[in-house]
C-alpha cells in the first residue's frame, strides 16, 4: 500500500492546516493536553481571535501555498456551535487557496447529533475522528469520559450514514483493561465498518488525576511488558480484519490513511492555528502561546510566533529519518536523495549493518520489519 502524498516535488508548496479548539466539557483523568473546561463567553472570544489569526496567516501564505488538508483538533471541537464552526470554515476557505483532499475534525461521541454532523458536512468536513477510547462502560467511567459504548456506536453509525470517513481511537494499557476488552473494541470497529483505527498506549503524565490515583494506590499502572503485550495483541486483532498498519499507531483499510497526519510523518509543511498549536514551514518551527490572554495579546500584536527555530539541514535530515521509520513504507530512497543529495544506503551503511536483521531493504525503501516495530526507538537512535 502506498502511503506517500504524491511526491515531494509536487507537494513542496502544499500546506496542511491544524486548528486547535481547547475546550472540553470536563477533563479526563489522563489528559495533559492544552484544554480548558468549556465556558461560553471564553469560547466566543476565542473563536473570534482564532478567525483573526486565520486571516493574518492567510495574508502571508495564501499566495505561495495550496492547502490540501485541514484538521480541527482539541479539546473537543464539536462543542462549538454550528455558527462558530461555520465561521472558522468560511475564514479558511475565504482566505486560503484550498484544494482539499481531506478536512478532518475530532469529535466526542456525545458532542454530536444529526444537525451538527449535517452542518459539518456543509462546511466541507469529510472525515471524523472519534475519541472512543474503549467500548467498555466501566473503563470509560474510570477514565472520566462523558460518553458510553452505546453513544459511541450511535455516533459512528450516524457519521457513516451521512457519508463521512470515520476513524476511532483505541487506548491501550488502561488500569483493569484485559485482552477481551481490546478484542471487543476491534470486533465492534469491524462491525461498524470503521476503516481507520488509531491505537495509543496510555501514558501516565505528571500533574494528571490518573497519576494521583496511581500514587494513592486506587488504580494500578500496567507494566511496560503488559503494555507491549496488549499493544501487540491489538495489532494482531486488527490484522485479522485486514487492517494495514501504515504508521506505528495507525491502521486502515482501503487506503483510508489520515492524509493530514501523514504530513507530519513525511516532514511536510503544516501551519498550526489556535492556542498552543505548532507549525513547521520552510524548515522553520514555532508555536502559539498556550495561555488565553497571551494568545489574544499576540494576535492583537500581529506576532504570534513563539520559540521560532530555524532547522539546520542536519536537523531536517534526522527528523525525516526518524519520522519515516515510523511508517510502514520506511525511508523512500529516491526521495531521500532528492531532498538531501546523499545515497541513504551509503551514508548510513554502519547503522544499516548493525540493524540488518530488523530492517526490510528493497530497491526503493528501507523500513523496520513489522515484527520489530516495538524496537523502533532503539533502531532509530542508530540513524540519528
Amino acid at each position: 500500500m502506498s502511503t506517500i502524498i504524491d511526491n515531494y516535488v509536487s507537494q513542496n508548496k502544499s500546506l496542511g492546516i491544524y486548528i486547535h479548539i481547547p475546550f472540553c466539557k470536563s477533563r479526563c483523568i489522563y489528559c495533559d493536553f492544552i484544554s480548558s473546561v468549556d465556558d461560553c463567553g471564553q469560547r466566543e472570544k476565542y473563536v473570534s481571535y482564532l478567525c483573526k489569526q486565520i486571516g493574518l496567516a492567510s495574508v502571508e501564505y495564501s499566495k505561495d501555498y495550496i492547502v490540501d488538508t485541514v484538521y480541527i483538533g482539541g479539546g473537543t471541537p464539536t462543542l462549538l456551535d454550528i455558527d462558530q464552526l461555520k465561521a472558522i470554515g468560511e475564514e479558511v476557505f475565504g482566505g486560503f487557496n484550498c484544494n482539499l483532499k481531506e478536512f478532518s475534525i475530532e469529535a466526542n461521541p456525545c458532542a454530536v447529533d444529526r444537525e451538527k454532523l449535517v452542518a459539518l458536512k456543509k462546511i466541507g468536513v469529510n472525515r471524523l475522528s472519534f475519541g472512543v477510547q474503549s467500548f467498555n462502560d466501566n473503563l470509560l467511567k474510570m477514565l472520566g469520559r462523558r460518553h458510553n459504548a452505546k453513544q459511541a456506536e450511535y455516533a459512528v453509525k450516524l457519521a457513516k450514514e451521512l457519508g463521512f470517513d470515520v476513524s476511532i481511537d483505541a487506548m491501550i494499557g488502561l488500569p483493569n483493561q484485559t485482552k477481551d476488552d481490546v478484542k471487543d473494541f476491534i470486533d465492534r470497529a469491524e462491525k461498524l465498518s470503521v476503516e481507520h483505527v488509531s491505537v495509543y498506549m496510555l501514558s501516565v503524565e505528571d500533574g494528571t488525576k490518573l497519576k494521583s490515583l496511581i500514587e494513592q494506590g486506587k488504580l494500578i499502572e500496567k507494566s511496560d511488558d503488559e503494555l507491549a503485550q496488549l499493544y501487540e495483541y491489538a495489532c494482531l486483532c486488527l490484522k485479522e480484519y485486514n487492517f494495514q498498519r501504515y504508521e506505528i499507531s495507525n491502521f486502515c483499510k482501503n487506503q483510508k490513511v489520515s492524509h493530514h497526519n501523514l504530513r507530519y510523518w513525511q516532514h511536510l509543511d503544516y501551519l498550526g492555528l489556535g492556542m498552543g498549536a505548532h507549525s513547521l514551514i520552510n524548515n522553520e518551527r514555532w508555536r502559539n502561546s498556550d495561555n488565553f490572554e497571551e494568545y489574544y495579546q499576540e494576535i492583537d500584536d500581529g506576532n504570534y510566533r513563539r520559540d521560532l527555530q530555524k532547522l539546520s539541514k542536519e536537523d531536517v535530515e534526522s527528523e525525516y529519518i526518524m519520522l519515516s521509520l515510523r511508517l510502514q513504507k520506511g525511508v523512500d530512497l529516491a526521495e531521500f536523495f532528492q531532498r538531501f543529495g546523499y545515497d541513504f544506503l551509503n551514508k548510513y551503511s554502519q547503522a544499516i549493518k548493525k540493524n540488518r536483521n530488523y530492517l526490510e531493504i528493497t530497491p526503493n525503501y528501507v523500513s523496520i520489519k513489522y515484527e520489530f516495530l516495538h524496537l523502533m526507538n532503539g533502531i532509530i537512535v542508530d540513524f540519528i
